[in-house]
């Protein structure tokens, strides 16, 4: 198989993972308020919030946007962090209900942190405790 132009990989300046929210002014208040990520984008219809650096996820009105929100919810949002243990204090104290407390894999040197924002779609916390990329 033939790689991909580096040029063309070299042009990719980050990510942005879209959820359809019902209710658009609660997914903001989840994640601006609950989660603390900060809004860079502010439309009628859709925000978009940095996770960080150039990774972002965006909420979407459901009635507006090009797609609709579902009672199944087939996508998992991670968010990679280096304390996952202040993660589960900050989201407890915000009045989050954990479905799985920090646990390690048995797969890979992992510890994950599993939750619901307010439509349903689960949000993992994940700590590498060996990465198994980069330094």
């Amino acid at each position: 198989m033939e790689g991909v132009n580096d040029m063309v990989l070299e042009s990719v300046e980050g990510s942005i993972t879209f959820f359809y929210y019902e209710d658009l002014e609660r997914a903001e208040e989840f994640y601006g308020g609950v989660m603390g990520f900060e809004k860079v984008i502010d439309v009628d219809f859709a925000k978009v919030f940095r996770i960080s650096g150039d990774a972002h996820v965006g909420i979407v009105d459901g009635e507006k946007g090009s797609m609709r929100p579902t009672r199944d919810k087939p996508v998992m949002l991670t968010v990679i962090v280096d304390d996952i243990e202040a993660w589960h204090r900050h989201l407890v104290e915000r009045g989050v209900e954990i479905d799985q407390p920090p646990r390690e894999a048995s797969y890979l040197r992992m510890k994950t942190l599993l939750f619901r924002d307010s439509e349903g779609y689960v949000v993992e916390i994940l700590e590498f405790l060996t990465k198994p990329y980069g330094t």
